[in-house]
């Protein structure tokens, strides 16, 4: 880590030392030759740190060198003294300049660096330039394996095998390369290991010795090209190319130019670790990614490694251990040989290997478990290798917020623009990215945008992070209590032992610059705090989330290099002090969910390079401070509180103050919003029509407000780039027109808004996904306006296609609308079906007057409750011959193409995978016709529905079905037929009191694994045929006070694992008795 931060500061002090303002000021003070030496000894060292980070894995004099260089530059870096000296060549201001000591500052920095210069003795190779492949030598690989050495991916195999024979890691590729399907396939076979170096002309002549077996003599390219062609001319071929690391498009492109000739059918299969060489080659049209390996096949590999011809030891307290040993690899073959091999030499010693697995398996040698790991590191360049190492601060499998990463990243300097018109954030996001493609990072979650916000890092990964990060990082745990003086970064994992031993070894510790707490803590004390305050003032970041302690820590103000400080989660903040105002070079300041701070700093203006202010859920926060527009460099403005009542008060900030913040971006809410026109000016003055950057708004007016919303909201001017729009307690009939023109939104909700009797017309908003409506009173009809035939079905003005509704809608949620009645108010074509081609999800709860519905073909999850059953039927019981039969008997004009639409309406429901029925008083059957069109359904709950008597005998078709549960049913007595649930998983009945007998065909469901029944308190036998149940692991029996034993075939469950009874009186007594 250190080493990255040493060529990237090297890189930055050169070409200030180079600058013309400084070499105008030189001359004027005098220092031109002390410069030009400082300049020399920079580019000197800079020179071998690259060859140096490599030499110091096996090489503990360049290690110790690196450490010594890595205390000046830091010092250089942090000191209050020497932030002077670095200004010096930082800063486009000429201000210190005149300074008549600066010759002597010089000198003495410069004598520094010198001696370390000269202390390097060790042969180190000069590299002026970072390469994105290094020359670490690693072994070649070969096109053989044997067919026994590779160990659960046969499934794999077959798969990649059907992508390269159809018109479609570096053993598996071994395995598919010797396979006989490919062997008949193609005429030739060419294998070539890449590793770190893509040179063209190297592949080409490895190309050609695989083809001829000969090495090649000629040098010259276009010889080779040429050769390489008259080779393959006219036969199909095979060519792997192993371990790529290359991420050149253009070297892509001259390759495959060559590479052009060849029968139909060529295949070239890539494998590399980085998902971004997949996408960047350009031949990959499959790209195949491997998961790990399964438990069963992961110890099957593990015994090869680590046990004598990889059988299992007799010892079955070795086998667990092994087990144990294994969770950590986590199906990642690389981990399990590895670790496997390195057991094996342990000579199968109980001892050993429990000393392995508590003690030195998270401090195993580098060389031993992490070689691979280690070469993607070398891949990356230095900034990356950086922010990568500063990962480790966080616990493992810890959930990562990654916006929060990228403001510590920053905060530490990590981030370098290469261009002034280039946004840090922006950068900072890419150097995520590109760690994310190079499988550094995993597990990526989203928000509704498609923004990444949190991620993991894989156990291993975690483990190199560390290893490379050595002394600069220190985390606090049960294992390590203390911070040496050494360390940069200190994370307060488990603050139990953040005792007054760590607190007092922050006085020797005076570098630290980020103190950061993953977890809350909830034992530092306020000495604690204020030791960390007054030692520490080299801190960058400072995470205190949920743990400040105090009203006024006014100490704080000496964090004067402060850039990034998280103080969320402190209930017990009403104010902040003054203090804070002095952390001028203060950038992210994060006070989410402060439920009890009232107001913000007065003088928060003063924190003039403020880039993110993260203010959610800060409940009673009465008001903005007047001066917060001058905080121009804001990019994160999660919420703006307006005050109660109109205020001249020279404190209290007005809606005006976000006229000049054009740079925010995410989500802005804007809280407390009122009607009145005399505020309206107001609201046109937040200039929210310049900012472009903004991708969610969230609008709250009061509850009380009894103003004109509209006009308020007309004022708005909202800019066309919004994708998501809230709205709550909005208190008019209708919205103004420009809501219309949002034609870039795709999430648009609408809550607690009780007048609201009309919405937008949703058919002007092409990009919307979800829709969410939520207690609108007053609501009765989703559309309004004009020909609703048009807004559901339309065509283009050429009448040669259809245009449906809602092209790009997802997602919908209808909650507690009690009087909505339907999607459409009036109709001009009430025959012609109406369409939804997109849904993928509906969510409809507590809306009983609804009842009718549009069509949705690709419907994947409904879930209904407290609301009618009748126009779900309707759209299940619509059969194609009926729509045609409509479609036809309409006086439209629509083109004749429109029966190509309405075949959708065939299989209704046909995609439905989840379906959730709960509280539904009109469910009196689900109808065989209505099942039938089910073939799909996976997941199948009915709860409370007081009127259902039959499943119907359609149950049988839904033979994609794994979990099926019944609840509260009180009149269910019929079940149906259930031999056709072939796929069944699990199953539950749970109060249903009319259940006495078991459904006859569920003897023949023999897939199923978990069965719950409780409460059925009628339930009087378990047939004998449970015995066909083979699969069966877990049986649970509760409150079945009428079930008087157990059959007699229970030993033939012979999966069986978990057998749970509880209130069941009879039974328990005959199984005492050995009688059932």
């Amino acid at each position: 880590m250190a080493e990255g931060i040493l060529f990237n500061i090297a890189q930055r002090i050169i070409e200030s030392l180079g600058s013309q303002t400084l070499k105008e000021a030189s001359l004027f003070c005098g220092v031109t030759d002390e410069l030009h030496k400082l300049e020399s000894t920079v580019s000197t060292i800079q020179a071998v740190l690259l060859d140096a980070e490599e030499q110091q894995v096996v090489n503990h004099e360049v290690r110790h060198w690196l450490e010594k260089l890595k205390d000046i530059v830091y010092d250089m870096m942090t000191r209050d003294k020497m932030a002077k000296k670095v200004r010096i060549f930082f800063s486009k201001s000429n201000q210190l300049v005149y300074d008549l000591k600066m010759g002597h500052e010089i000198k003495a920095i410069r004598q520094k660096l010198d001696a370390i210069s000269s202390d390097r003795k060790f042969h180190l190779e000069e590299r002026n330039v970072e390469i994105g492949v290094k020359s670490m030598k690693r072994d070649d690989s070969h096109s053989f394996v044997l067919e026994a050495e590779v160990i659960g991916r046969k499934d794999d195999k077959k798969k990649i095998i059907d992508i390269l024979l159809s018109d479609s890691e570096t053993t598996l590729a071994q395995f598919i390369f010797n396979d006989q399907a490919i062997k008949k396939y193609f005429q030739l076979k060419m294998w070539v290991c890449v590793s770190d170096i893509f040179d063209v002309q190297k592949i080409v002549e490895q190309i050609l010795e695989s083809i001829t077996n000969k090495k090649q003599e000629v040098s010259a390219m276009e010889t080779l090209a040429s050769r390489i062609r008259k080779e393959i001319e006219g036969k199909k071929y095979l060519l792997v190319l192993d371990d790529v690391w290359n991420e050149d498009s253009e070297k892509w492109d001259k390759l495959k130019t060559i590479l052009m000739g060849g029968a139909r059918g060529n295949r070239i299969l890539v494998t590399t670790r980085s998902e971004m060489v997949a996408n960047i080659t350009g031949i990959v049209e499959h790209p195949y990614f491997l998961g790990g390996l399964n438990e069963e096949d992961s110890w099957s590999l593990f015994k090869q490694m680590a046990f004598r011809d990889g059988e299992e030891a007799g010892n079955s307290t070795l086998v667990t251990i092994g087990k144990e040993i294994l969770k950590k690899c986590l199906g990642v073959p690389l981990a399990i040989r590895t670790i496997g091999r390195t057991l094996s030499y342990l000579q199968n010693s109980e001892t050993e290997w429990l000393l392995f697995k508590n003690n030195k398996l998270s401090k195993i040698k580098e060389k031993d478990i992490l070689p691979t790991l280690k070469l993607s590191y070398d891949q990356l360049p230095s900034h990356l290798k950086q922010c990568f190492a500063y990962c480790s601060l966080f616990p493992k499998d810890y959930m990562i917020n990654k916006p929060l990463l990228v403001n510590l990243w920053i905060a530490q300097g990590f981030v370098k623009l290469s261009d002034e018109d280039e946004c840090l954030e922006d950068v900072g996001h890419e150097y995520f990215m590109d760690l994310y493609w190079r499988s550094f990072f995993q597990e990526a979650r989203m928000d509704g945008l498609g923004n990444i916000i949190y991620f993991k890092m894989h156990d291993l990964m975690h483990d190199l992070a560390v290893s490379v990060a050595r002394s600069l990082i220190t985390i606090v745990d049960n294992d390590k209590k203390i911070i040496i003086e050494k360390t940069r970064h200190v994370s307060i994992v488990d603050d139990k032992y953040f005792s007054s031993g760590v607190s007092t070894s922050f006085s020797k510790a005076t570098r630290i610059r980020t103190f950061l707490t993953p977890y809350k803590l909830q034992h530092i004390s306020e000495s604690a705090c204020d030791k960390l305050f007054s030692s520490c003032e080299k801190l960058r970041a400072l995470d205190l989330h949920g743990t400040w302690v105090g009203h006024d820590r006014k100490s704080i103000k000496n964090l004067k290099l402060l850039r990034y400080l998280d103080l969320s989660g402190n209930s017990n903040i009403k104010k902040l002090p003054n203090s804070i105002t002095k952390l001028q070079n203060l950038h992210t300041l994060v006070l989410f969910d402060c439920v009890s701070l009232e107001e913000l700093p007065r003088e928060l203006e003063k924190l003039i390079n403020l880039r993110h202010l993260v203010i959610d859920n800060c409940e009673v926060l009465s008001h903005m401070p007047c001066g917060l527009g001058k905080l121009t460099n804001l990019q994160t403005l999660s919420s703006f509180v307006i005050h109660s009542v109109a205020s001249t008060s020279k404190h209290i900030g007005g809606l005006g103050e976000l006229n000049q913040l054009n740079n925010l971006r995410g989500t802005l809410k804007v809280i407390g919003m009122r009607g009145e026109k005399d505020v309206a000016l107001d609201y046109k003055a937040a200039n929210l029509k310049e900012k472009h950057l903004l991708q969610a708004l969230y609008l709250q007016w009061r509850k009380e407000d009894k103003g004109d919303e509209m006009l308020a909201l007309e004022s708005f001017q909202l800019h066309p780039n919004l994708k998501k729009l809230y709205i709550e307690y909005y208190a008019c009939v209708r919205f103004p027109i420009s809501l219309s023109l949002l034609t870039n939104l795709v999430t648009f909700e609408l809550w607690r808004c009780k007048k609201l009797e009309y919405l937008p017309r949703l058919s002007q908003l092409p990009s919307l996904q979800r829709l969410y409506l939520k207690e609108l009173d007053s609501l009765q009809y989703i559309s309004n306006w004009g020909d609703q035939s048009s807004d559901f079905l339309s065509s283009s003005s050429s009448s040669s296609a259809i245009t449906p509704f809602l092209p790009s809608l997802d997602e919908i949620q209808l909650l507690r609308c009690h009087n909505l009645k339907g999607w459409w108010r009036k109709r001009k074509h009430p025959s012609l079906p109406l369409f939804l081609l997109h849904l993928s999800k509906l969510d409809i709860s507590s809306c009983p007057m609804l009842t009718s519905l549009p069509m949705f073909p690709n419907l994947e999850m409904l879930e209904l409750s407290k609301a009618s059953w009748k126009p779900v039927q309707q759209t299940m019981m619509m059969t194609n011959v009926a729509a045609l039969q409509n479609l036809s008997g309409t006086t439209t004009t629509l083109p004749s193409s429109s029966s190509t639409l309405v075949t959708f309406s065939c299989t209704p429901l046909s995609k439905l995978k989840h379906l959730h029925l709960e509280d539904i008083e009109d469910l009196e059957t689900l109808s065989e016709e209505g099942f039938q069109n089910l073939t799909s359904l996976q997941y199948l709950f009915i709860k409370n529905c007081p009127r259902l008597k039959f499943l119907s005998q359609g149950i049988k078709y839904l033979t994609a079905l794994q979990e099926l549960e019944l609840h509260s049913c009180f009149e269910l007595c019929d079940l149906g037929d259930w031999e056709g649930l072939k796929n069944l998983l699990f199953l539950t009945f749970s109060d249903l009191p009319m259940l006495v007998f078991l459904p006859s065909g569920l003897q023949h469901v023999t897939t199923l694994q978990d069965l719950k029944i409780s409460n059925c308190v009628n339930l009087m036998d378990i047939p004998e045929w449970i015995g066909n149940w083979t699969s069966l692991v877990k049986l649970t029996i509760s409150g079945c006070y009428s079930l008087k034993s157990l059959p007699e075939v229970m030993h033939r469950l012979t999966s069986l694992k978990i057998l749970k009874f509880a209130n069941c009186p009879n039974v328990l007594p005959s199984c005492e008795r050995e009688t059932g």
